[in-house]
């Protein structure tokens, strides 16, 4: 587990020899996944997908159950992808601008390197300006963990 523990491995194993210098060779592992969105037809949005693997892992997104890797031929769909916030590993996103209802559906973020692959999804939702406004007013206290019908004209001294 490390490099104390295989020294005195080496001690007492004849022929124990590091082989490389870095950290255990691993499939990837998704640290952050993608977390489900609701948003309003017209704006931006976008899927966060944090991946730790040795050696560095592939992060490709998907639609749907789809192959096919976007943002493929869609000019309102990027992708991003960067190394870190920590030594091997990456972080990826997929934006979306001007967000349609056809934009609505589950979007997974895949890792893969020569040792295996992960996934992990996320959910958007599209609502129009009116739908949003109710979606907001019902959810309200979950989200921001208050109840707006509470009175708030009291001195909190």
């Amino acid at each position: 587990m490390n490099i104390c523990q295989f020294k005195e491995a080496a001690y007492s194993t004849l022929g124990l020899s590091v082989e490389e210098n870095g950290p255990c060779r691993t499939a990837p592992l998704i640290k952050v996944p993608p977390h489900n969105l609701v948003n309003v037809t017209g704006s931006t949005m976008s899927f966060l997908c944090e991946v730790f693997a040795y050696p560095m892992a592939l992060i490709e997104w998907k639609k749907d159950g789809n192959d096919v890797t976007l943002p493929g031929d869609d000019p309102h769909i990027s992708v991003q992808t960067r190394g870190g916030p920590q030594k091997y590993e990456l972080s990826s996103w997929l934006q979306i601008e001007g967000l349609a209802p056809g934009d609505a559906g589950t979007y997974r973020c895949v890792a893969h390197n020569a040792l295996g692959s992960v996934s992990a999804s996320g959910v958007l939702g599209v609502l129009g300006p009116d739908e949003m406004s109710a979606y907001l007013s019902e959810n309200m206290t979950e989200m921001f963990g208050y109840d707006q019908t509470r009175e708030y004209d009291e001195d909190y001294y």
